[in-house]
């Protein structure tokens, strides 16, 4: 018996071993084919409706994937590049094959203003062309809807809803939670408006933080109403109306939202998907049952532009993340990284101007004083450096702003932010709870700074608050010889306030309201060019990043279009798994489908928002 037992464990074992190297050769051999299958040709039907479906995360550039995502997903649609946006739609205006533009954001998840705006503008471009613009949606968001409502026919579905709440939210604080914890927390700050440490030492808005916080949403909730009314002929206090009274609305149909939607004039229609398809059937003509179509993913691939090599180009370094020292990931904005990009583009003869696009809420300031004299030192060798403010440019994002030869801005940027905080906690009472003591010696008053179970000595923080002032200062001065302004003038518009790009605008802080676009044009402009190529620097991937961008462009044409398209697209760009995936027996094939679902379905990794403030050289301009 017993022989037997051990006979049987061997066999499980070879067995366990045998499977283990087969599953091994299966998964590899996925991979390897995915890598080297060339993704199929995508041609543009001589008719067809451009499906435009932004998802996810709008952004500047992609924040990269982990292993983790591409194998297992995070449940969350794939993040949408703002520039793949714009282009898509610039190139439908003028192409003769695309009838017909439906706008899907049921998978938009996150658009700042200052997007919404780069978007609405492109979308009445293409508006502009008499070609017609459908929407469909079972329920928009506040964002959904901006972009919706440039359609000349939105349907919502009837049992959907249509919700604009406006602009504002809650923050937690934690003094309270701290004192009980008995964890000191010690602020280093410059601005009576930069509350960034307000959640560590108060349980509530200061009055200064709340006038601020309050000026800057009623602004950008203006701007708002303003676009989205002009786009369905109402008047701004009727969208107000409908946020205020919603409750009373709701009730007086019934709790029928997509009727108190309809009977307010935000939609043109309240239909099922079939009647939509339908609808734009009738101008974009049929194919498999639903409308002709094409994702804007597939439709950029088939069409945009192969760059000539030779011609005068302007360069574009996106400035996307928090500001940190060092080389960091993408998502970030790790200053060594971010300084060599700029050393490229002045070295490389073909680049005559550069723009910066800046979208961060700040970091650290040493590192933004390190890209800042990197860009001096690219306009000291004779390139125009225009920036161009995205969704936020504050504090360090201000900092690598200011000696731009022009600062263009959209009108609901979050910019400024002038102003300096660091903020250190210290446990010794907490420990001191736990019955655990400290206690050591040292052979200067500055033995142990930095050590946060020994608490902070008075000496230490003058230090700290000294170089704090010292870095506001310096701050103001590059602030004020970039914008041509005294010190003091710079003063009264900073201590931390924010402002929106209009706001900014007429305080001087900018130069111009525009887009990514106009920064390109005043870029060429001050470069004495008249016809140019954008070109965008990136620093080069390792290999382990090159091997998951190579997985996601196989596989990511392969996100589904939204469910209006009533058109399966499971295997449409999936390169050569595509091709092979038909044809396996139905389980297997139900396996992988489960796999690539989980894949398509994964989102961009978040920037990770970090904040040090221990010493001068990476006091936070946040």
């Amino acid at each position: 018996m017993k022989r037997f037992f051990s006979a049987l464990g061997r066999i499980i074992d070879t067995l366990r071993t045998f499977l283990g190297r087969i599953f091994f050769l299966l998964v590899a051999g996925l991979i390897l084919f995915l890598l080297f299958s060339s993704p199929p040709t995508v041609s543009v039907p001589s008719s067809t409706a451009l499906v435009w479906s932004p998802s996810g995360v709008v952004m500047e550039r992609s924040s990269g994937a982990t292993p983790a995502d591409l194998l297992f997903g995070t449940g969350l649609p794939v993040n949408s590049l703002l520039q793949d946006l714009l282009d898509s739609l610039a190139l439908a205006a003028d192409d003769s094959r695309v009838t017909a533009l439906v706008i899907d954001v049921s998978e938009l998840l996150s658009v700042s203003p200052a997007h919404l705006e780069t978007l609405g503008n492109a979308l009445q471009q293409f508006a502009d062309t008499g070609k017609p613009i459908y929407s469909y949606g079972e329920y928009y968001t506040q964002a959904q809807y901006a972009l919706a409502s440039y359609a000349d026919h939105i349907t919502l579905h009837p049992m959907g809803n249509l919700l604009i709440s406006g602009f504002g939210g809650n923050q937690l604080f934690f003094r309270d939670l701290l004192e009980k914890l008995r964890v000191n927390v010690h602020i280093f700050r410059v601005g009576e408006f930069k509350s960034a440490a307000e959640p560590f030492t108060r349980m509530d808005m200061s009055p200064e933080a709340r006038s601020d916080s309050q000026t800057l949403v009623d602004n950008l909730w203006a701007r708002y109403l303003d676009r989205v009314s002009a786009n369905r002929d109402l008047q701004p206090q009727q969208l107000q109306a409908y946020a205020d009274n919603y409750a009373q609305l709701l009730e007086a149909a019934g709790g029928d939202m997509s009727r108190v939607a309809f009977e307010q004039g935000l939609v043109d229609n309240l239909a099922g998907v079939d009647s939509f398809r339908r609808e734009v059937a009738a101008v974009a003509g049929t194919s498999n049952g639903s409308f002709n179509q094409i994702g804007y993913r597939d439709y950029l691939s088939a069409t945009r532009a192969i760059q000539i090599p030779g011609a005068s180009q302007v360069g574009i370094i996106v400035a996307q993340g928090t500001i940190m020292p060092g080389e960091q990931p993408l998502g970030m904005i790790g200053a060594d990284t971010l300084s060599e990009l700029i050393r490229r583009a002045q070295r490389d003869p073909a680049i005559k101007a550069v723009v910066l696009r800046v979208d961060s809420p700040g970091g650290s300031a040493m590192a933004s004083e390190e890209i800042r004299a990197a860009l001096v030192q690219l306009q000291a060798s004779g390139k125009p450096l225009v920036v161009s403010m995205a969704g936020t440019a504050a504090s360090g994002g201000y900092w690598i702003s200011a000696n731009a030869d022009e600062i263009w801005a959209s009108p609901s940027t979050v910019t400024g932010s002038i102003g300096v905080i660091g903020i250190i906690p210290t446990f010794e009472d907490a420990l001191g709870e736990l019955g655990v003591g400290v206690d050591g010696v040292g052979t200067t008053a500055l033995s142990r700074v930095g050590d946060p179970f020994s608490g902070l000595d008075e000496q230490i923080g003058r230090i700290y608050q000294t170089s704090t002032e010292d870095t506001y200062q310096r701050f103001l001065r590059l602030v004020a010889d970039g914008r041509d302004m005294t010190v003091d003038e710079v003063d009264q518009i900073a201590g931390g306030r924010v402002w929106s790009g209009e706001q900014a605008l007429s305080l001087g802080l900018v130069d111009s309201l525009g887009d990514l676009d106009d920064a390109l044009s005043a870029a060429a402009s001050l470069a004495g060019l008249e016809e140019y190529q954008r070109v965008y620097l990136e620093r080069p991937l390792s290999a382990g990043e090159q091997f998951l961008v190579q997985m996601m462009e196989n596989w990511g044409g392969a996100q589904a279009l939204a469910s209006i398209t009533g058109r399966s697209q499971s295997w449409t760009g999936l390169g050569g798994v595509g091709r092979i995936l038909p044809a396996l027996p139905a389980e297997q094939r139900q396996r992988l489908q489960s796999l690539v679902d989980l894949v398509l379905s994964s989102g961009m990794t978040p920037a990770q928002l970090r904040t040090l403030a221990v010493c001068e050289s990476c006091l936070s301009v946040q």
